[in-house]
């Protein structure tokens, strides 16, 4: 009895081991892999059907903009005590009011060089980039750069005024880059000729009759841009770039301006201490001081001049191709990564685009209107059909990597023939050569 009762135990533990393998965490060795398997069916096992767990898919919001930075120049505070800044603010303050108050803070940044808008983006970009600006006035030159370093971004998918036929051709090619939009311009600017009218009464209509003249002219012949040159360049025809974008000079056109050169300074119209200026505002600081009498300047320069100096403002004299002159001017630029922020900065960058603002605010701050409607809303006939005319001619500065490949060989060999050392075939050819060793 007890032998029968003590294999009836064993055989009970057994029985509940075997129920209970399934869950236990390990293998139990003793246990074939081939045991049978209990079968049970639906109606034993009841409802089966899993309840599926509902997962709430959340969108985030996109955070609300409630205010907008913008970095700009010294010229364009608004706590400047001109009708110009008085402008900007009320534009900017007529936007915040129709955009639920938005706050629109304005930061002013040097126009170049250290701490200067383009250094001051690089810098924030880096080491606080919560504090990079929305919108940001570049340069042409700066935003070049800019772009380059990945520090703003395409505006492509954002506005379509870029597309619109209203923009100056330079002005249109200022907001490209490699096909893509990354500025929108809201400033011109371009080369030009300035004189006095008691020296000139009617002003030459070519470079032939200049250079017949009495008229001493200045330029800044030690730019190493040589933006004048290149101007001369490419109303002669020349092309300064090949289908890979890489630099060239054609021997041609290029002898074509150095025998011009030559010829000025044969007729005493391009005197070489009148030429050893680097830059255009330097020369136009000589022309106002009365050292010469006909000056190529920014046509800024002359439009920003609030003296009384009686002089005139005239377009480039051309050439066998043509008047062209080499434009440039500033762009709003998108400098935050923040797409929901990129999308309220190009609706302000656009805002501030109205042609009838543009027309009264470049005519107050002394800068060529970028569209066509705006520039026929100015006042001033005189200086309207003027400013259309240089408008119209002008081309787009050629990029960074162009001008620092040809500028320094052009302002070499041009000082060569203004010191009368080199015959014009002679510079043209060794500039020619220049570009090849680069």
């Amino acid at each position: 009895m007890k032998r029968s009762s003590l294999i009836l135990v064993v055989t009970i533990i057994l029985l509940l081991s075997l129920s209970a393998c399934d869950s236990l965490p390990f293998d139990l060795p003793w246990l074939e892999s081939n045991q049978p398997t209990a079968t049970m069916s639906p109606d034993d096992l009841g409802d089966t059907t899993p309840t599926p767990e509902i997962t709430a898919v959340v969108t985030p919001t996109p955070e609300e903009v409630t205010r907008l930075v913008i970095w700009v120049p010294p010229e364009m505070d608004p706590e400047l005590e001109k009708p110009a800044a008085e402008l900007f603010t009320e534009k900017l303050q007529s936007y915040s009011v129709l955009n639920d108050d938005i706050e629109i803070i304005v930061r002013v940044k040097a126009a170049s060089g250290a701490g200067g808008l383009l250094d001051a983006l690089t810098a924030t970009s880096s080491a606080a980039p919560n504090a990079l600006p929305d919108l940001i006035a570049l340069s042409r030159e700066d935003l070049e750069s800019a772009a380059l370093k990945g520090l703003v971004y395409s505006m492509d998918g954002l506005t379509d005024l870029a597309d619109s036929g209203d923009w100056f051709g330079y002005a249109r090619e200022m907001a490209l880059l490699q096909g893509s939009t990354y500025g929108l311009p809201f400033a011109g600017d371009a080369l030009a000729l300035v004189y006095l009218p008691e020296s000139l009464s009617e002003f030459p209509a070519s470079w032939t009759d200049l250079l017949a003249s009495d008229a001493v002219v200045a330029f800044p012949g030690q730019s190493n841009q040589a933006l004048f040159q290149l101007s001369l360049y490419e109303g002669e025809g020349g092309v300064i770039q090949d289908n890979q974008r890489r630099p060239i000079l054609e021997l041609d056109p290029l002898t074509e301006v150095f025998y011009l050169i030559q010829d000025g300074v044969t007729e005493g119209t391009f005197v070489e201490d009148y030429n050893q200026y680097q830059t255009l505002t330097q020369v136009w600081t000589a022309f106002r001081d009365g050292q010469t009498d006909v000056a190529l300047v920014w046509a800024s320069d002359y439009l920003q001049d609030d003296t009384s100096i009686l002089a005139d403002l005239t377009p480039l004299l051309p050439m066998s191709g043509g008047s062209v002159s080499i434009g440039d001017g500033m762009s709003w630029a998108l400098a935050s990564p923040d797409e929901n922020r990129q999308a309220m900065a190009v609706d302000l960058a656009e805002y501030l685009l109205d042609p009838a603002f543009l027309a009264e605010w470049t005519s107050m701050i002394g800068y060529m209107p970028t569209r066509s409607s705006a520039l026929e809303a100015w006042e001033d006939q005189d200086l309207r059909g003027t400013v259309s005319q240089i408008s119209l001619m002008t081309r787009l500065r050629p990029s960074n990597d162009i001008l620092s490949s040809l500028g320094p060989i052009l302002q070499t060999q041009t000082q060569q023939i203004l010191q009368s050392l080199i015959d014009p075939a002679q510079a043209a050819q060794a500039a020619l050569e220049s570009l090849e060793d680069q």
